[in-house]
């Protein structure tokens, strides 16, 4: 009958529009027995006939397959002597953890004895109470009150007798719903299956589908096993088979589990040999459960691994890879661009968790996990991390605070990760932790109260140890104490070896990394980056060695006072560029000038305050605490993202670019005289106008005053060092709406655009990307706003991209297109900026391998349609 399907391990093959029938626990026995392992045999019921069990006669349909099962085990259904029970598993193409099942189905007064003999007394009594239990709770709908008067007679220290009688009290209460004869047992519960869940909830598009398969018992003897195991270690994903097993108990679950590996050798040998020919069959790691049966071998089931880590994943892919049997294209496809999170950042140990308290809720700023003790300003956390290296103490904190600012970027640099109560996914502390590589969150209801913060009823005080969680696919959390971390290790967990073959379907379009500092560029160059896409020179100076001298400068009164302090600054930023450019020597290194509103730079705190006045007054004795204090407020701005940084710097003080131009020609002169091929590029952020990029490249002479342009700058620098000629482009980021629709003119000038998108985005709207997270629930709430403007480039952003793209071409044919916001490790906006006809895109060296695993799907899937057609 082409409705019921048999399966035992000489099952060979099912017909496709038949498994597509049998529910997705019924395809996996299935599958199991096409592969000649052995399976405990059963038969499946599909979905047709078991819309129509309740109007048919099942008798022969149950006779006939019952007959094969008895042969395939050995046991009769119903005897007295050995008897076979049986399991009714629903089945459905919906994906839910447990089907609903109904288990020792063929027990009796009689057979419960016989099964006693092989399993004892006790356990097959509690088997008879639990098969009634479920036929009232699963098949007939019994109220719990009726159930609880039934079993709620039963003592906590239960005997076989007490048993008996809660037996005796179901059978009473199901009458005729339940019979001695196992046959008519079977039956009434088959039809009252297909009665209760067909058109129920699990009954996806009547999909449902009934099958009934052997029950087989570790218990059976001493010579039984029963347990569960995965094809390889599902955390590391070394080649091992991982799982446990119990002796002669039922299950690991009510019994005492040892490690699979502490079974007989033979059965050792039996699982690995099975579970290689299982993840070859489904080219993924599989968990078997199995039971051994005086000694005959079975195989009960085998699902998916949800679990699984992402290492062990990639392992077992690159396995199957290297013997042929997965394609690289395939098992490109099979890993998201944000699983690989997992493999560059320490991961919670989920085995050292238990009993550890804990919060989950926030946004996830940058992915990974981290332990520390918690610190409630950079300072205190500076002051502590100096004197736990003196001390030899545990150097592992975690910055907490409201928000951070840019003078918070040395305390993020040390520790292990920050939380911050304001903000979101692109506000400061996550863009600094992504670029750092250190774990960030926001947690919107943390309340700070002096040196404590108060989460969910629960206190933290300042030198606590917390653990924050902050995974890809679910929203973060703090545990309450130390928890286990695992840390990655990219030459073993398959990353190199996977963006080896991620490398090979990249094309054309690239991404480059952002990096300040050369251990950013080191680690890009690890990743394959093509250059330096932003390298953000406002993050140089805030070195302890540096901050002083640069707020000295920034608070000087005269042109010759800022001289002589960029003149301290030059041979510090040459140092910068010349790491920089040599480590990704033949690659474009794009050097961002300062950017960063000054008033950043200056002291935000008491502390920080103080520590600068001591520095300048041991600068100039003459000067007043009060007059330092006053400059300082006289540079604050009441909208500093759109005043006076950038490009506006260079126009009000051009010896500050002067002086960084200077030291980056220095830099690649001294490393063409070494030999070393280099390919600077400068980038000129916040231009609105042709006008601005013109002035500071070519420079300007007016009424008496003179500003040197970039070209003046090399050509000095050139004849210094005796250097025929220096290749570079001059270039602008796009982060204004204005500079996108005036992007023509401004390609007259520019040889490269890069699209600041975290700018853009908030110019476009009208959004801070620090504070819009106070209101972004609510328009989510409400369906006003699809997605995070911040994570996913807006339409109108895109528009806009569009617009300067096609504008700056028409200027500039070869005008180089790239975009370096935070967006562009996201696969959605990569799709974009790679039919926007960009050249690559630029993210932090973290974000690397996820923007390059984006970019090649996409050329496959590009790949695959144009094979199509």
């Amino acid at each position: 009958m082409e409705n019921i399907v048999y399966f035992n391990k000489n099952l060979r093959e099912v017909d496709e529009k038949v498994r597509a029938r049998l529910g997705i626990r019924g395809r996996r026995a299935v599958d199991l027995a096409m592969m000649g392992l052995p399976i405990a045999p059963g038969f499946i019921i599909d979905s047709i006939l078991t819309q129509k069990l309740p109007q048919i006669n099942l008798n022969e349909i149950l006779s006939t397959h019952i007959g094969q099962l008895e042969k395939d085990t050995k046991k009769i259904y119903g005897d007295v002597n050995k008897p076979l029970m049986l399991k009714v598993v629903l089945s459905s193409d919906l994906n839910v953890p447990h089907f609903p099942s109904i288990h020792n189905i063929g027990m009796n007064s009689l057979t419960v004895e016989a099964f006693g003999n092989y399993t004892g007394k006790e356990f097959a009594y509690g088997e008879y109470l639990f098969l009634l239990r479920n036929l009232a709770r699963k098949i007939y709908e019994v109220d719990e009150k009726e159930i609880k008067k039934i079993e709620g007679k039963i003592p906590r220290k239960i005997y076989i007798d007490d048993m008996k009688k809660a037996i005796d009290s179901y059978k009473k209460l199901f009458e005729e719903k339940f019979s001695e004869d196992v046959y008519d047992q079977l039956g009434m519960i088959v039809k009252g299956a297909s009665s209760r869940y067909c058109d129920s909830a699990i009954d996806v598009d009547n999909s449902l589908s009934i099958m009934i398969q052997v029950m087989v018992y570790g218990n059976w003897g001493k010579n039984s096993y029963a347990g569960n195991y995965y094809t390889r270690n599902i955390v590391t994903g070394d080649p091992e088979i991982q799982g446990e097993f119990g002796q002669s108990e039922f299950d690991i679950e009510t019994g005492k589990a040892k490690d699979i590996s502490r079974i007989e050798k033979k059965h050792f040998s039996h699982f690995t040999e099975i579970a290689r020919k299982v993840e070859d069959n489904f080219k993924e790691i599989r968990e078997i459960k199995f039971t051994i049966e005086e000694g005959d071998f079975w195989l009960v089931e085998q699902k998916e691994v949800d679990d699984k880590s992402t290492q062990s994943q990639i392992k077992a892919l690159l396995d199957l890879t290297r013997r042929k049997i997965v394609s690289e294209t395939d098992m490109i496809a099979r890993i998201k661009p944000n699983q690989l999170n997992e493999l560059l950042h320490p991961v919670i140990d989920s085995r050292t968790i238990k009993g550890v308290k804990f919060i989950k809720g926030g946004i996830a700023g940058s992915t990974g996990a981290a332990i520390g003790r918690v610190f409630f300003s950079t300072t205190k956390l500076l002051e502590e991390h100096k004197r736990a290296i003196m001390k030899g103490g545990n150097t592992n904190l975690i910055l907490v605070m409201l928000a951070t600012y840019a003078e918070d970027v040395k305390a993020i640099e040390v520790a292990q990760g920050v939380i911050t109560c304001e903000g979101g996914f692109s506000s400061h502390a996550p863009v600094v932790a992504r670029s750092l590589g250190k774990v960030s969150m926001v947690q919107p209801d943390m309340k700070i109260r002096g040196n404590s913060f108060i989460l969910a009823g629960k206190t933290v005080r300042e030198g606590d140890f917390v653990s924050i969680n902050v995974p890809y696919y679910e929203p973060p959390t703090i545990f309450m104490g130390t928890v286990g971390l695992i840390e990655p290790d990219w030459k073993r967990n398959g990353l190199f070896e996977f963006l080896d073959i991620v490398e090979k379907h990249i094309g054309d379009f690239n991404v480059r990394a952002n990096a300040d500092q050369p251990r950013d560029a080191l680690l890009a160059k690890d990743f394959k980056a093509k250059g330096i896409g932003l390298c953000r020179t406002e993050h140089m100076f805030f070195n302890e060695r540096r901050i002083m001298k640069f707020r000295e400068m920034i608070i000087a009164d005269t042109e010759e006072e800022r001289r002589k302090a960029l003149k301290v600054l030059l041979p510090m930023q040459r140092s910068d560029f010349y790491d920089l450019f040599k480590i990704m020597e033949g690659s474009p290194v794009t050097i961002r000038l300062l950017d960063a509103p000054l008033h950043e730079f200056l002291p935000r705190t008491e502390e920080s305050m103080r520590q600068f006045i001591r520095y300048m007054l041991s600068r100039n004795r003459r000067l007043r605490p009060t007059e330092i204090i006053a400059r300082c407020e006289e540079l604050g701005e009441m909208n500093p993202m759109l005043g006076h940084r950038g490009c506006r710097v260079a126009v009000t003080y051009p010896e500050i670019y002067e002086m960084q131009c200077r030291a980056l020609f220095e830099a690649a002169c001294m490393l063409r005289k070494e030999g070393h091929k280099i390919k600077p590029e400068i980038m000129i952020p916040i231009v609105m106008s042709k006008e601005e990029i013109k002035f500071i490249k070519n420079g300007k002479k007016i009424e008496g005053n003179e500003v040197k342009g970039i070209r003046d700058i090399k050509n000095e620098v050139v004849d210094d060092y005796g250097i025929e000629d220096l290749e570079y482009e001059v270039g602008t980021m796009i982060e204004l709406p204005a500079a996108a629709l005036g992007a023509g003119e401004i390609a007259q000038y520019a040889e490269f655009f890069s699209f600041g998108t975290n700018d853009l985005t908030q110019t476009t709207y009208g959004l801070s990307r620090d504070d819009s997270n106070s209101f972004f629930p609510s328009y989510s709430l409400f369906d006003l706003m699809k997605f995070n403007l911040f994570k996913y480039l807006g339409e109108e952003v895109k528009e806009l991209i569009g617009i300067a793209a096609l504008r700056g071409r028409l200027s500039r044919p070869d005008i180089k297109l790239g975009l370096c916001g935070e967006h562009g490790a996201n696969p959605d906006n990569i799709q974009f900026c790679m039919e926007a006809g960009l050249n690559y895109v630029s993210c932090s060296p973290y974000a690397i391998p996820l923007a390059k695993l984006g970019i090649a799907q996409i050329n496959i899937i590009n790949q695959m349609k144009q094979a199509e057609q």
